[in-house]
């Protein structure tokens, strides 16, 4: 039989089901963007390779294309690493929110923040508080 944790120490707290569907989404997410860079020196050569200012748009698409994706795969592959603090929380929050630009996303960001505002997952992301 094993001894019961005395009262001082912290029962460990199980993973919600919500931050490993948001994992799932911020890697997807990841994955998405990390494509988009992928896609920018294709759509840069599209564009060198024509003359004129079709040419030049389709450069600077590339160009945006490129720095967008960047920025959003760094943002989204560091909330598979998020720490267990308030602020956590928040970036996560942010995540979805941004999610829900894309009517594409809607399905799946509008449950995923549903469930992130649940007390139970904001308080798993704040361990030393008292529930």
């Amino acid at each position: 039989m094993e001894p019961l944790p005395s009262a001082c120490e912290p029962a460990p707290a199980r993973t919600p089901q919500t931050i490993v569907w948001f994992r799932v989404y911020a890697a997807v997410m990841t994955g998405l963007y990390a494509l988009c860079v992928l896609a920018a020196p294709l759509v840069f050569l599209a564009g060198a390779r024509r003359m004129g200012g079709e040419g030049l748009l389709l450069m600077m698409q590339a160009g945006v294309l490129l720095l967008m994706g960047l920025v959003f795969a760094l943002a989204f592959a560091l909330a598979l690493v998020l720490p267990r603090k308030p602020w956590g929380w928040i970036y996560g929050l942010v995540l979805i929110c941004l999610g829900m630009t894309s009517c594409c996303l809607l399905p799946a960001v509008i449950p995923l923040l549903i469930y992130w505002l649940k007390p139970g997952v904001k308080n798993w992301f704040n361990p030393g508080a008292s529930l």
